[in-house]
């Protein structure tokens, strides 16, 4: 956990706009999680976009950048958010159809990653494990969702904070393009 009781949350949208484990925008990557003293979390299903692993239940570490933040201790791949959980499961589907309403595409087609970062974010904040989250993504409808619905559970505007990439570190402006305006 970092500064304040703080759990960061990774999108894939920034993860892949990082690129290799040797470059600028990684490298920013790092500094950020050493500097706010915090090990970024990443959901299952992000993890699953960034190395390609189907295996979710078998997660063994790889090559891959992220996996190589996650032997360096700067990165985590945390468990599936718990959908027994009627508040967790209730606000996934909402975010659901936030996300797809906002972006004007079909529940379908929304990302399970998405819909599991805002699950993981409530479940943090109803353990007590955290205080306070912050979702990392360019993904604007994604963001929008984690900021508009979370308060609704009983927490305060100021515990639920959306950044972009670019808003987190400068060096992931470089060549930004938000998923979706």
């Amino acid at each position: 956990m970092g500064r304040d009781g703080e759990v960061v949350f990774i999108d894939s949208s920034v993860l892949i706009s990082c690129g290799r484990r040797d470059g600028t925008r990684f490298q920013a990557l790092a500094r950020e999680a050493h500097q706010r003293d915090t090990v970024f979390r990443i959901s299952p299903q992000v993890y699953a976009e960034v190395t390609g692993d189907p295996a979710l239940d078998a997660y063994s570490p790889d090559q891959s950048p992220v996996d190589e933040a996650v032997q360096e201790g700067w990165m985590k791949v945390t468990e599936s958010p718990a959908y027994s959980d009627s508040d967790v499961s209730t606000v996934m589907d909402r975010a659901r159809n936030f996300i797809a309403n906002s972006s004007d595409r079909s529940e379908d087609v929304v990302e399970k990653a998405d819909t599991e970062i805002v699950g993981l974010a409530l479940e943090i904040l109803l353990d007590g494990v955290g205080d306070r989250v912050l979702v990392v993504t360019n993904d604007i409808p994604l963001g929008e969702a984690a900021e508009s619905l979370l308060p609704n559970y009983g927490f305060d505007d100021e515990q639920i904070t959306w950044l972009t990439g670019s808003e987190l570190a400068p060096e992931l402006a470089e060549d930004f393009v938000p998923e979706f305006d």
